[in-house]
């Protein structure tokens, strides 16, 4: 990995192969069959979180470093290589920009950059500071944002946020399409809510679902389903769907893709893990889930994509419940505490591992479980 910053900051890991990741965790699950999906090893993330430094009235891009006892606990980084070609080609223009006398009102107390990019090269940059926005900065970032049009030619969505206060310059979302089997799906990408950073290993990640699901399947329950990144392109599996989120952003963007696409048989409804189960078990109503009847449905199949935390023995108990479950994991070692549980009833039918982080310990894992026969 050709990067100036390796070994300093803590972005990376220098010396870990995806094959030592596979293997640490096929161990660690006692799997000896499975697939295997690799990343490009550059300008694969869509996705990138950089802090701000300030120094002698200018700033620079930071990064975590490596060095825990480091007295600033950062490393100024110029670019990383990581990053979309799109973000590479933004980060110089936008930090000479905000260098310039006439930004600096707009960088003052200024402490994190967030920039979200889709495949066609339009960008959403999010400015956190720590000091409370005025209106007048909206000025400000319109300019940047003509500036930063005419230097490079993509299409910039800027937000400015602070303690109470959220200000954007037209839009604070972005829309994606991803090519999956053939098949285009749109999706819309909010700012400040979850997005798989790494497009092509969430495509392959889609594609190996769908390919290892059968046809003419009942009902799907979905928990923890974000924009709907899996939902919408399962939806061709299933007779109904039954989407949950906790996170309102999420629920109305997983709406809006839905309505643009004209797919009607997807329910996606507000609710966290716990108040699903409650749903689903009848042992307590929801006014948000008012004219959707529960009764309705005839699951075959649950999909989940948890947190890092993994499930928890309440919601593997719930999931023992259902034929086929599908679990997308992105730690293999609560997923391991997870399946303890779960392959009490249920086989494991498949398993694969996506690398959605090269140069990283993070390993993402698909594991498809069916029931056990009586």
């Amino acid at each position: 990995m050709g990067c100036e910053y390796l070994g300093q900051c803590g972005g990376c890991v220098a010396d870990l192969s995806l094959e030592e990741k596979v293997s640490q965790a096929s161990r660690l699950l006692n799997v000896k069959e499975f697939e295997v999906f690799s990343s490009k090893q550059d300008s694969f993330r869509a996705r990138a979180e950089l802090a701000i430094f300030h120094q002698n009235d200018r700033i620079s891009y930071a990064m975590r470093s490596i060095k825990r006892d480091s007295k600033s606990h950062l490393v100024c980084i110029e670019n990383c290589p990581n990053l979309s070609c799109a973000i590479q080609k933004t980060l110089p223009i936008l930090l000479e920009s905000l260098n310039a006398a006439e930004f600096q009102d707009f960088r003052d107390s200024l402490f994190a950059l967030e920039i979200l990019a889709n495949q066609t090269g339009a960008l959403l940059l999010s400015f956190l500071y720590h000091r409370k926005l005025e209106s007048s900065w909206l000025i400000q970032a319109q300019t940047l944002k003509s500036a930063l049009q005419d230097s490079l030619g993509f299409s910039f969505e800027l937000v400015g946020r602070s303690r109470g206060v959220k200000l954007v310059v037209e839009n604070d979302f972005l829309i994606e399409t991803l090519r999956i089997l053939g098949q285009d799906y749109c999706y819309r990408y909010d700012e400040g809510a979850f997005t798989q950073p790494n497009v092509g290993i969430n495509i392959k990640m889609i594609e190996w679902i769908l390919e290892h699901l059968g046809d003419g399947e009942q009902d799907l329950l979905e928990l923890y389903c974000g924009c709907g990144n899996f939902t919408i392109p399962l939806v061709q599996k299933f007779r109904k769907v039954l989407a949950t989120e906790i996170s309102k952003t999420s629920i109305k963007a997983a709406k809006y893709a839905c309505r643009r696409q004209g797919i009607s048989h997807i329910e996606f409804v507000r609710l966290s893990g716990a108040e699903c189960i409650e749903a689903i078990n009848q042992t307590r109503e929801f006014k948000r889930l008012r004219g959707i009847c529960l009764s309705d449905y005839c699951f075959s199949a649950v999909l989940v994509d948890p947190p890092r935390a993994g499930l928890g023995e309440q919601m593997c108990s719930f999931l023992r419940n259902f034929p086929r479950i599908l679990y997308v994991s992105c730690n293999p070692i609560t997923l391991k505490k997870d399946l303890e549980s779960l392959l009490q009833t249920h086989v494991m039918e498949r398993i694969a591992f996506f690398d959605q982080f090269p140069h990283t310990q993070h390993l993402e894992s698909i594991v498809i479980l069916k029931v056990k026969s009586p």
